[in-house]
């Protein structure tokens, strides 16, 4: 049975068309690493060659006549660069925007910033390309804000190291210069050298707990006895226990009536500890004749213990330190006595998160600070 000639031009033109697309998608697929570039004008040849074998091929099946079949290949000679040119053109599109992601790529390597997504002249023109484009821009910002918070921590971790070997340095000196009196019997005073001996190794157990504290929490294991508790109670505890060091110093501690306060569920061993960090802190700020506000209130579901105290106030620079592990205002690193290595409001903020609360502090032009602590409400 004999094809019709439609059929028969139509099966020779895609036998042609498709021996030479093969051949060329095999030699493109065995050719070593190549450009977009090159890429692009390769697939563009097969493209065109392909298109151009069928149609020679099956000019020369239907027996035209030799002029007719010169026209043809004429006009194969004449299309074939034109159709080249237009589709290596239209692959500009791609090639410039591939090197502006290379150009991207290459800055979010280097963790620098690129252009924002919408603006510039390299931004991609094709759809998946851009929405690659979008994502390197949002790679690179999140990099940027992690670089910048690792350099943060590492610094803040740097300075803590050194601060805290300074707070440790200065009470060993000091028992070992006291021990070494004791030992060459040189201490006119043996009692009362031993009792030195005895605060200074106090002091340093007190720093050595805190920096285990605060090393738990920062290691996320705090182990928590949540209860429903009155955090009106708990404040009141921690004005009772700092009491006596506020009467030594002069300074008047006073617990305003609650209002409105409701329950809240917490652990309440380190919501007591935080609370009394908080009126410590207040009570040792402040100048003797001062006073010391501690009051409980409801506010939008949560309770909230402020602490006021009249400590002169924090300077701006300082307050966002503040809870910094280790820092402290007094610039000169050599604490008195009876204050601890400078991460008692660092524990404090983090034992207050772990309660699903927060401790932050506003300063009161020139006159003091209020600290508050909030935790949820009990439901």
């Amino acid at each position: 049975m004999t094809l019709p000639a439609p059929v028969q031009v139509a099966l020779l033109g895609l036998a042609w068309s498709g021996a030479v697309g093969l051949a060329g998608l095999l030699a493109l697929r065995f050719l070593p690493r190549r450009s977009v570039r090159t890429d692009l004008a390769g697939v563009a040849a097969v493209a065109v060659g392909s298109l151009v074998a069928g149609l020679v091929g099956a000019a020369r099946a239907m027996f035209l006549s030799d002029h007719d079949l010169a026209v043809v290949a004429q006009l194969a000679v004449v299309v074939t660069p034109i159709a080249l040119g237009v589709a290596v053109a239209a692959g500009r599109t791609v090639v410039r925007d591939v090197t502006g992601l290379r150009t991207r790529a290459a800055a979010v390597a280097h963790l620098d910033a690129p252009t924002p997504p919408g603006a510039g002249p390299d931004r991609p023109r094709l759809a998946e390309l851009a929405a690659i484009d979008d994502d390197l821009v949002e790679a690179a910002d999140r990099l940027t804000r992690g670089r910048i918070q690792r350099d943060a921590l590492e610094q803040s971790r740097r300075e803590l190291v050194a601060w805290v070997s300074h707070d440790l340095r200065t009470p060993l000196a000091g028992i070992r210069a006291m021990a070494e009196a004791l030992e060459d019997g040189l201490a006119p005073h043996p009692d009362v050298y031993l009792q030195r001996i005895l605060h200074e190794v106090d002091r340093v157990g007190l720093l050595v707990d805190d920096l285990f504290e605060l090393s738990r929490i920062q290691a996320g294991a705090l182990t928590l006895d949540a209860m429903t508790v009155d955090l009106a109670e708990l404040a009141h505890g921690a004005v009772d226990v700092v009491a006596p060091a506020a009467r030594r110093r002069g300074v008047l501690v006073e617990l305003a009536p609650p209002q409105g306060v409701s329950p809240v569920r917490v652990d309440p061993r380190t919501v007591t500890r935080v609370l009394s960090n908080l009126v410590a802190n207040a009570v040792h700020y402040s100048p003797a004749g001062g006073r010391v506000l501690v009051d409980v209130v409801a506010c939008d579901g949560r309770v909230v213990v402020g602490v006021e105290d009249c400590c002169g106030g924090i300077p701006a620079e300082d307050v966002a330190r503040l809870f910094e592990p280790g820092w402290r205002a007094n610039r000169s690193r050599t604490p008195a006595s009876d204050v601890g290595g400078g991460l008692g409001l660092a524990i404090a903020r983090g034992l207050a998160r772990a309660n699903g609360g927060e401790v932050d502090v506003t300063p009161r032009c020139g006159a003091g600070c209020r600290f508050e602590l909030a935790l949820p409400a009990a439901r």
